[in-house]
């Protein structure tokens, strides 16, 4: 029988589990979209970290624990122009999009403008399903 997955289920496991460096571009992150996006909930989905607007994802967190980096994805990034969205090419949504961040400090600047981004679209979709 193969092992049960722990089920992740608040913050503080998802950034316990994670190297040094990788947590702290995690807080930075978490910083980031409060302080851009102050009106945002936080919360755990499917064991990432997800903000929400009008009840509806808009951003999430991935982290890849022993992989050394972390992503901040957009549900809408491919409305949003900028060079540092990438696709993988295997999202379920065409629209989703995300930054690798190895050096937070380098994309801060494009991210915080991004995530204000993301939120205004967010908001002109209107609120999600009641």
């Amino acid at each position: 029988m193969p092992p049960v997955k722990e089920r992740i289920v608040d913050i503080e496991q998802i950034v316990n589990r994670l190297e040094p460096k990788q947590k702290e571009t995690m807080q930075n992150l978490r910083a980031l979209v409060k302080s851009s996006v102050p009106e945002a909930a936080e919360i755990v989905r499917q064991g990432k970290i997800a903000y929400q607007l009008n009840g509806k994802d808009f951003v999430w967190i991935l982290d890849f624990p022993g992989h050394g980096h972390v992503e901040l994805e957009f549900f809408m990034g491919a409305s949003i122009d900028s060079d540092l969205l990438k696709s993988r090419g295997t999202e379920k949504s065409k629209n989703v999009r995300h930054i690798t961040v190895n050096n937070f400090d380098k994309i801060k600047p494009e991210a915080a403008r991004l995530l204000k981004a993301a939120a205004a679209l967010n908001s002109e979709q209107g609120p999600g399903p009641t």
